[in-house]
């Protein structure tokens, strides 16, 4: 069993100059015994978010438009199957908007925000996606977003999109899902 899996993440207003956040995308396949990457994208977004929750919801956007949804009809056709595409998110808040489709403490969003969201709420009502939630430090989208000085972070962010040293390869732990990661904060 080998599935599609797209990571979304934001680094809220990570731009000094302009508070603007930037979106982060990972896409792979994945499997029991199986990891391949397809795709990254880092991007700064065009808009400015009020919340983590709003920078969350643009890159999910970003995501599933530019790497998720146009390598579905490619994965049907290579698998000869209807593939489901796991999207993997690491913001409660954000998930359960999609979800809902509206958050009221969310009333203030502008239209860039707005139009995400009912796109969004509208497109994981299909069966074919996935919103899963991701623990923190297993967001492999995380790289993508901002830079890392600490080398234990770098390290596990590196190993969540499968460049390891080889000097290291066979020392790595290997558990269900992916190399183990020890849990770090930002």
């Amino acid at each position: 069993d080998i599935d599609p899996v797209n990571f979304a993440d934001a680094d809220y207003a990570g731009c000094m100059g302009t508070s603007r956040s930037t979106s982060g995308a990972f896409m792979t396949l994945r499997g029991p015994d199986t990891r391949f990457p397809l795709g990254a994208v880092s991007q700064g977004q065009k808009c400015v978010s009020h919340s983590t929750t709003e920078s969350e919801v643009v890159a999910a956007d970003n995501a599933l438009r530019t790497e998720g949804l146009p390598a579905l009809d490619l994965w049907d056709t290579v698998f000869e199957w209807n593939c489901v595409l796991k999207v993997m998110e690491d913001n409660e808040a954000m998930i359960k908007i999609m979800r809902s489709g509206r958050n009221p403490t969310m009333r203030h969003v502008g239209r860039t925000h707005r139009v995400s969201i009912q796109w969004l709420h509208e497109v994981f009502q299909e069966p074919f996606l996935s919103l899963e939630y991701v623990q923190l430090d297993m967001q492999a989208a995380d790289i993508m977003t901002k830079g890392f000085t600490n080398p234990d972070k770098w390290e596990a962010v590196r190993t969540l999109i499968y460049h390891v040293d080889p000097k290291n390869f066979w020392k790595a732990p290997i558990d269900g899902v992916v190399p183990a990661i020890p849990c770090y904060e930002d």
